[in-house]
């Protein structure tokens, strides 16, 4: 049986965010069918949930390194100090470093669950290297630069963004294999990266959601819903974007509406604007949200940067919730403008769309039905499992036509 060392900047358990499940589901299958060995990286003191994690998985080896550096003035100098960016530097440590240079050899495979943790590869590796491109990272920067107002600011996202771009197009081009999601392949590509390296990946959510009966229009109230890690910068701007500018002529239009946001660490400016509005709900985080996908009409995703496929899309179209959301949020998924979800990036319109399946119950079915047959045909775990064992074995890649 082979041996796969799995590196991660982040704790797969517990699968709570959309990179976290991603994260969670690999693990989950390579500890079934390989020996797998699992190093990571913490921030919470103890990683209270360690022993619930070893219960689940079958594991060769296990380490996990506690792991704090802030987004600050200080890191950010240090960064600069040392020639890298700074998300690069903040999943930069020594003791980790000297700990995998001294097992690495023992394994056929190391999976880097990120391009941060292609530092972790000793420099006399001779086993295959799979890289996981969770996102596209200095798209991301490259998005939240157009969107900076403050000049200064703005130039050190753009050193930020510059940075991770070099380092991504040397470290994909130096593995053997890349899992990335179609449209990240494609920014990859553009910067250079070899097109022979991909093989597809899609981040995907709670497929079980498929079996449960449709949620019938009649019963639903007139309330818009968003999931999401509100600490995640995308969702932050996302949401004070979309309540700033559309939801006082959302309340004109439908004076009962209620929008309910569910997700821990709600930014300061996200607070403040929530409570000067009527009728939005801060949740915080919220274990099974299915209480809250049977009463809500619409999800919202309202995202003007981010990269990759978002799971709490793909999770409301498994669930048959209809979504309105912009070319971010549909990154990646085939989803039809008013056939599969509601996809625009003009605020208007998106008032437009909200109001549109609030009221008209024709189209939501619509929307509902159409969703719910697209994610059970084209967005299963299984052809994910299947494109991951091609990647680690070098089996031809699936055509970039063909989807997982």
């Amino acid at each position: 049986m082979k041996k796969i060392l799995f590196l991660t900047h982040q704790p797969p358990y517990p699968p709570v965010s959309g990179g976290a499940i991603k994260r969670w589901k690999l693990v989950e299958y390579l500890s079934q069918h390989y020996s797998l060995g699992l190093a990571f990286f913490y921030q919470e003191q103890g990683f209270p949930c360690r022993d619930e994690l070893l219960s689940r998985l079958s594991l060769h080896y296990f380490h996990a390194e506690r792991l704090v550096k802030k987004r600050n003035l200080a890191n950010l100098i240090k960064s600069v100090l040392r020639g890298m960016s700074l998300s690069l530097y903040r999943a930069c440590s020594p003791s980790f470093k000297k700990h995998i240079a001294g097992i690495a050899g023992d394994y056929d495979i190391l999976f880097l669950d990120s391009c941060f943790m292609f530092q972790y590869v000793p420099a006399n590796y001779s086993g295959r290297v799979v890289l996981h491109a969770h996102n596209a990272e200095h798209v991301i920067w490259r998005q939240y630069a157009r969107l900076e107002k403050n000049p200064l600011k703005r130039a050190l996202v753009l050193r930020e963004a510059k940075k991770i771009m070099d380092y991504e197009r040397l470290i994909c081009n130096r593995a053997h294999a890349v899992l990335a999601a179609p449209a990240d392949r494609q920014h990859l590509e553009k910067i250079g990266v070899d097109c022979g390296k991909f093989y597809e990946t899609l981040h995907l959510g709670d497929e079980s959601l498929l079996g449960l009966r449709d949620i019938e229009f009649d019963e639903t109230q007139e309330a818009l819903l968003s999931v999401g890690t509100l600490g995640w910068a995308p969702n932050d701007d996302g949401l004070n974007w979309f309540i700033s500018r559309a939801w006082d002529r959302l309340k004109l239009q439908h004076p009962a509406l209620r929008f309910y946001i569910i997700g821990a660490d709600p930014g300061p400016h996200l607070q403040k604007l929530c409570a000067q509005k009527k009728d939005i709900v801060l949740t915080g985080f919220v274990n099974d949200l299915e209480e809250y996908y049977a009463k809500c009409r619409v999800f919202v995703a309202p995202l003007r940067f981010g990269s990759g496929i978002k799971v709490k899309v793909v999770n409301a179209l498994y669930r048959g919730i209809p979504v309105v959301t912009t070319p971010t949020g549909a990154e990646s998924l085939e989803l039809a403008h008013m056939n599969h979800a509601a996809v625009s990036d003009s605020i208007e319109n998106m008032v437009q769309d909200c109001s549109t399946l609030l009221r008209d119950k024709e189209v939501w079915q619509r929307l509902q039905d159409n969703s719910r047959l697209l994610a059970a045909q084209r967005y299963r775990w299984q052809g994910v499992f299947e494109n991951l064992e091609k990647a680690l074995q070098g089996s031809p890649q699936t055509d970039p036509g063909e989807h997982a």
